[in-house]
């Protein structure tokens, strides 16, 4: 199972939330968080501002008086024009279906009256970690990122408005090549990611890891020294997210 107080413990899930927490604007008072999930980040939001609206597919369960919950779409905000000071909104984009995310975006600078924090996986390798379905036969990307995102596209996803802070927190992007993707491929993905959270990205059923037999076991260890030796020469490694702070008064300028 996914043992989510040891994630938190790697040292680039704590860059990650440094960044976050390093970035926040003050003087906001009214937050969203889109996306809150477990409420990790909402908490700590809480602490800082004194009004958070933490909002997620499911409804969140965060216990806190700054708080409000809130069941919603990221690419429908149930929300007014310009309601929120601060929305922020990190490894989320990148779960949103690819016909979605412009929408997405376009809700986001809706509702946003001054600052959009956005975080996000930064040039991330889509085939690692892949999994394959055994119920309905798919090809999962890993936790089930559907989207990867640098610079330009992120600058277009959000109407061209000029970069504010930019912090790249986490170093070390794995990557993979063509061949090994391919014996993964032909034995169904035994080094995928399948203690994640999430289910299927296709038919919701639990992913689990195939049986491999000795001598595909062989071959995909072959494939997976074909990547190490790959990450380990090849060149200097990117970091593993992008995290930007837009001030949306100047979306127009």
């Amino acid at each position: 199972m996914f043992d989510v107080k040891q994630y938190r413990r790697k040292e680039s899930e704590v860059q990650r939330v440094e960044s976050i927490m390093r970035m926040l604007p003050s003087g906001a008072v009214n937050v969203l968080e889109a996306g809150s999930r477990d409420g990790y980040i909402t908490l700590k939001l809480a602490a800082k501002y004194p009004a958070v609206t933490a909002l997620d597919l499911k409804l969140p369960q965060v216990d806190h008086p700054n708080v409000t919950c809130v069941k919603g779409d990221i690419t429908s905000l149930p929300f007014k024009d310009n309601s929120f000071d601060l929305i922020v909104c990190t490894e989320v984009l990148e779960h949103i279906p690819p016909e979605k995310l412009g929408k997405a975006c376009r809700e986001l600078m809706r509702v946003s009256r001054r600052y959009l924090l956005i975080g996000v996986p930064y040039k991330q390798d889509l085939r690692v970690h892949a999994m394959k379905c055994i119920h309905c036969g798919t090809i999962n990307p890993t936790t089930g990122h559907v989207n990867t995102f640098d610079e330009a596209l992120l600058k277009t996803l959000f109407n061209g408005m000029p970069f504010g802070t930019v912090e790249y927190p986490g170093t070390g992007v794995y990557k993979t090549n063509r061949l090994s993707y391919a014996i993964y491929k032909r034995y169904g993905f035994p080094y995928g990611s399948y203690l994640q959270e999430e289910p299927c990205i296709y038919c919701g059923l639990p992913l689990k890891k195939p049986h491999l037999n000795v001598v595909a076991r062989t071959i995909c260890l072959f494939a997976k020294g074909l990547e190490f030796l790959q990450n380990k020469t090849g060149p200097s490694k990117s970091p593993v997210w992008i995290h930007i702070l837009w001030d949306t008064t100047r979306r127009d300028s």
